[in-house]
């Protein structure tokens, strides 16, 4: 008669026990020592083997050769035991015998000898099921017990326990089996079956059983059935009702990169199937996770076939690390709110969708609400810029709020191709202290439209115009010359502005109506200056852009540490210091001695950062007092200037005003968001 698998590979002594080594390792030194205890308390889930290690434990208390860790396995008490059918090894179902007269009922032969062994043994499996009425008649007996009795407890719920019975026992935590040892162990069982079997399908099966050496064998023997004698693949991810990987992975790719068409097809493809979606969010959860530990543990060891280990790790490298913990943060959001869906496919699919419209903000971006209501007193004016073929000007800006510095890089030859694309590039520097002002106050106040400088280039068809600015700006003739540099840098405090000159373009730049611009040509370059009576605060907290080139200064060292994608926490301490030296060469950190502790954990890090931009970088640490201005100093003067115009900006609104003058009101507790 065939035999299931679970029973026919149930351990009959400590060796054969897979995976309890902690347990076997006491109870075998207690039993080759002679300290025995006379309740034990057995806890774990299902199928790791409480029962198993109970009855082991009252065959070696019962062998015929005498109390031993290894019985033999061949005398009658063994054999019995092993049959289950040792009349001194009772085995009480506490789930179908609940009452305290079925507990009084076993304490009644309690004082009795045992019949045929050494000790009579009493093993009460899901103990946790007794009343609280049978706990209460157990107590005073497991406490003192005849010396040839023993108390054998298995519980998957010991919380339910009284505190005094579990006070008596000698508690063993059975621990959940690793996908590793499960895996072994099958692939044992049926080399012994001379069963054929696919890795695959074994680590599967392994992983589907939680832990549970019991499921495990139970799902083999569901597989063998399944598969005609042969456990494939294919045949358990079928059996089971499984995801294929490949699929996750292609879905978590298809969303980083965008790729509508394609998620679409797997959305459908997912309907048609009738997949679990559950399931389905699960394993993406699932592989998140994997992800984000490959690239931190890249030597981690990975139980798929070679395939799949290699485009997972491909995946591990494409996705960010932001954008897995944002995916992970939406997934099991969108998880918690399955429920919440009219039904589980729309509540997956708009957890998808929600991934595809989502993704983290990178650090050199700036978010500009392009269809917010231009204020009066805000308005951009459009100026239209035609340049004839003339030697580039080197504009100077300048305002009367801030001070500006203007460079320009004469030196560099640079020339302008006939067929060049006029190019003008405005970088917005987003600090990770930018301020973002909260909406709900006004429209008239929020918005980076209002306040930055928006500049577009467009190609002209025809090169008819000399009219070099329109509108508010009134410019004399230029010298017509070849164009041999054609670079000119508008240097601002918080943006810069590149504008590359050509002929046949036409340039739009917007600036503020209330800015008031001067034009003035000098030689061997024309100035323009510019000035502006008002500043935003994002504007004054914007780093000032930085040529990364030569001596380090404060200002170059504060630029690039902000944007170097260094941690938080490297940050953080880099802005306590300064740097002298020579860019891309020896330099050296000066940082306070109180932060010694923190600059040396982190000091690979920095050093690393640099080398990877500047290969020649000899880069050393000196602690002591820091001369000067440092970059924590300047980003907090800078914060109390963008306070302060935050203020001034507030008492301005009309409505903060006639709210001021009707209930004779003030301003307080203003909050800047950042």
């Amino acid at each position: 008669m065939y035999q299931v698998l679970a029973r026919k590979y149930r351990p009959r002594n400590f060796n054969e026990l897979v995976g309890q080594n902690h347990v076997s390792r006491a109870l075998t030194s207690a039993l080759e020592r002679g300290r025995l205890h006379h309740a034990y308390l057995f806890t774990g889930t299902r199928g790791v083997g409480k029962t198993t290690i109970a009855r082991i434990l009252a065959k070696c208390l019962n062998c015929e050769t005498g109390v031993t860790s290894t019985p033999c396995e061949v005398c009658p008490t063994c054999n019995a035991v092993n049959e289950g059918r040792f009349i001194d090894l009772i085995e009480i179902d506490a789930a179908s015998r609940t009452k305290v007269e079925d507990t009084r009922e076993l304490l009644d032969n309690v004082p009795y000898a045992p019949t045929q062994g050494r000790f009579k043994v009493y093993l009460i499996d899901e103990v946790h099921m007794l009343s609280t009425h049978s706990f209460n008649a157990l107590l005073k007996t497991l406490e003192e017990p005849p010396e040839h009795v023993k108390f054998l407890f298995a519980t998957t719920d010991p919380q339910k326990l009284p505190i005094t019975v579990i006070s008596r026992c000698l508690q063993f935590t059975l621990r959940p089996l690793a996908v590793d040892e499960i895996t072994t162990h099958l692939t044992d069982i049926l080399t012994k079956e001379s069963i054929q079997s696919e890795q695959d399908a074994l680590w599967q099966i392994a992983e589907s059983a939680q832990g549970s050496l019991r499921d495990a064998l139970s799902l083999t023997d569901q597989a063998i059935a399944y598969g005609q004698g042969a456990i494939h693949h294919q045949d358990v991810k079928e059996m089971l009702g499984l995801i294929d990987r490949t699929i996750i992975y292609d879905l978590i790719l298809a969303i980083h990169q965008n790729q509508k068409q394609r998620v679409s097809d797997l959305l459908i493809q997912f309907r048609q199937q009738a997949l679990d979606v559950s399931l389905v969010l699960d394993q993406f959860i699932s592989t998140l996770h994997e992800l984000a530990l490959l690239q931190y543990l890249p030597d981690l060891s990975l139980k798929y076939s070679a395939e799949i280990n290699q485009k997972i790790m491909q995946l591990s490298q494409l996705v960010s690390a932001q954008d897995l913990q944002l995916y992970y943060q939406i997934a099991c959001k969108g998880r918690a709110d399955l429920q919440l869906s009219v039904t589980q496919e729309q509540g997956f699919e708009m957890c998808i969708l929600r991934l595809l419209a989502f993704r983290p903000l990178q650090p050199n971006e700036v978010v500009v609400n392009q269809e917010q209501p231009i204020q009066q007193a805000q308005q951009v004016e459009t100026v239209t810029l035609t340049a004839p073929v003339v030697q580039a000007p080197t504009l100077v800006v300048e305002q009367t709020t801030a001070e500006y510095v203007a460079e320009a890089p004469v030196g560099e030859e640079t020339q302008a191709e006939p067929n060049q694309t006029v190019d003008i590039q405005t970088t917005h520097q987003a600090e990770t202290d930018q301020i973002v002002f909260d909406p709900s106050t006004g429209d008239e106040l929020f918005g980076l439209d209002e306040s930055e400088v928006e500049e577009t280039a467009h190609q002209a068809d025809e090169s008819s115009s000399d009219d070099f600015l329109e509108e508010d700006f009134s410019l004399s003739s230029f010298d017509e010359q070849p164009v041999n540099q054609a670079v000119s840098t508008i240097t601002e405090t918080k943006e810069q502005t590149q504008i590359s000159v050509e002929p046949e373009a036409e340039q739009l730049v917007e600036l503020p109506s209330s800015s008031e611009v001067n034009v003035q040509i000098e030689q061997p370059a024309e100035v323009l200056a510019v000035e502006k009576t008002s500043l935003m605060p994002q504007d004054i907290l914007r780093l000032e852009d930085q040529v990364l080139e030569g001596e380090w200064n404060v200002d170059k060292w504060e630029y690039w540490f902000r944007n170097s994608g260094l941690s938080p926490a490297v940050q953080e301490i880099a802005q306590y210091g300064v740097i002298q030296g020579q860019i891309n060469g020896e330099s050296v950190f000066h940082v306070p001695e109180k932060y010694q502790h923190l600059v040396t954990q982190m000091q690979a890090n920095l050093e690393d950062a640099l080398k990877a931009k500047w290969s020649n970088t000899l880069f050393k640490i000196q602690f002591g007092a820091v001369e000067g201005l440092t970059p924590f100093a300047m980003q907090n003067e800078r914060k109390e200037r963008a306070y302060q115009r935050t203020v001034e900006l507030l008492n301005e609104e009309p409505i903060v005003q006639d709210l001021m003058k009707t209930f004779d009101g003030e301003l307080q507790n203003i909050q800047i968001k950042a």
